[in-house]
């Protein structure tokens, strides 16, 4: 049974919550303006970052994502990173410092020693296609590969995950931590399309679950390290660019609305009506678990193993969920990491990888014998098919 600890409601409702790794601390992100609040494990306030910013209004859907907060945690001490709309804070206890950047996502490497931030300070248009290695002071002191939406860190340590992403293919990275900047490994998952949030790890490390895409509501769920595809699923279709109201139908359902608990076997999904689904992996069931009255807005494990949800009537509870912490298998990090090589790489990276959609693994010119897809296909498959024919029919041609 899962039970409510702590209550709390809120001015106004926050569309993600993203917890400390190891402290009892958490942040949201409100859902009416680019302003960052933090709670501690009983849900009273104790820090604030840009209360007073202006009110989104009803942007359209594109401006809006542009301005929402990227947040990062200190692995090991009580400091958030928060970077929107050109300005870089830093929230310690102490208070809240800041500076001028250009940065849209922003990641602590495992050690907390610098700050991983992308896109690149220079190279102009191409500046995407790298980021940089960061002192706590803002100085840009190296270079490293492309990525673009979060850093998650395997239970076991020695590996992160991180996106980088494209209209047509999303590649999910896996690397190490060396000479302070992020060395991608040689093996990587395509998922479909883009606009998918940072992964989240089962407690155990053996799967993964990421939410997304920018055309559809997805959930899909991989095996790590063998990176096979567990579960996909389309939960609901998006609102048109054009819908009066936007923001309000995008309260209707989040894209941070997943969590592992204690038990590396379920998966929690908040529900646009007031509910968490316990989504048992092995068993291949759901359960419905209700919370409140109004919609989820976000979801996110405190280190405890607690869950902390959102609603999208400010309302903001602490749960207890069944389940004893696990051990996290460092095997299947060794085992991942042997299987795979180091590549020093910037750029588009797609021909440097081997890469795998959780079904077939793609190696050295496989795609570019691909000529026929169909409509249930992946985009990039699709594209790539559609590229291959084009370049074959030029070359049968007398």
């Amino acid at each position: 049974m899962i039970e409510a600890v702590h209550r709390a409601l809120l001015a106004a409702p926050v569309e993600r919550l993203v917890a400390h790794p190891r402290l009892p601390l958490v942040a949201g992100v409100d859902a009416t303006r680019p302003a960052v609040y933090v709670w501690d494990l009983h849900l009273r306030p104790v820090g604030t970052i840009s209360a007073d910013a202006d009110s989104y209004g009803n942007l359209p859907p594109w401006e809006r994502y542009e301005q929402v907060p990227e947040l990062a945690w200190h692995p090991h001490e009580p400091m958030l990173l928060v970077t929107a709309g050109g300005v870089l804070w830093r929230w310690t206890p102490d208070g809240v410092t800041t500076w001028p950047t250009e940065y849209g996502s922003l990641a602590f490497s495992p050690d907390g020693g610098t700050v991983w931030a992308s896109p690149a300070s220079v190279g102009g248009e191409d500046a995407w296609l790298a980021s940089d290695v960061v002192e706590h002071d803002a100085s840009v002191v190296g270079g490293g590969p492309r990525w673009d939406t979060g850093v998650a860190e395997h239970p076991a340590g020695g590996l992160v995950l991180t996106l980088a992403s494209d209209q047509g293919a999303t590649l999910v990275l896996f690397a190490r931590s060396e000479d302070r900047r992020m060395r991608i490994r040689s093996r990587a998952l395509v998922l479909d399309a883009d606009g998918y949030e940072t992964p989240v790890w089962s407690p155990d490390g053996r799967r993964f679950a990421v939410r997304g895409n920018a055309y559809v509501q997805s959930l899909e769920v991989y095996s790590f390290p063998a990176l096979e595809r567990q579960v996909a699923l389309t939960l609901r279709e998006p609102a048109p660019a054009s819908t009066p109201d936007w923001t309000e139908f995008a309260l209707d359902w989040l894209r941070n609305d997943i969590a592992f608990g204690h038990d590396p076997d379920v998966l929690w999904m908040g529900t646009p009506e007031g509910a968490l689904l316990a989504l048992d992996l092995a068993a291949g069931t759901a359960t419905t678990h209700p919370v409140g009255g109004a919609g989820v807005t976000a979801l996110a494990r405190m280190a405890s193993g607690q869950l902390v949800v959102a609603d999208r009537d400010g309302g903001l509870v602490l749960l207890s969920v069944p389940g004893a912490p696990v051990t996290p298998d460092a095997d299947g990090v060794a085992g991942f990491l042997a299987g795979t090589e180091p590549i020093d790489a910037t750029g588009y990276l797609w021909d440097e990888l081997e890469r795998t959609d959780g079904v077939r693994t793609w190696r050295d010119d496989d795609l570019a014998r691909v000529v026929e897809a169909n409509d249930d296909d992946p985009t990039w498959l699709r594209l790539q098919a559609a590229i291959n024919q084009v370049r074959s029919d030029r070359t049968d041609q007398p």
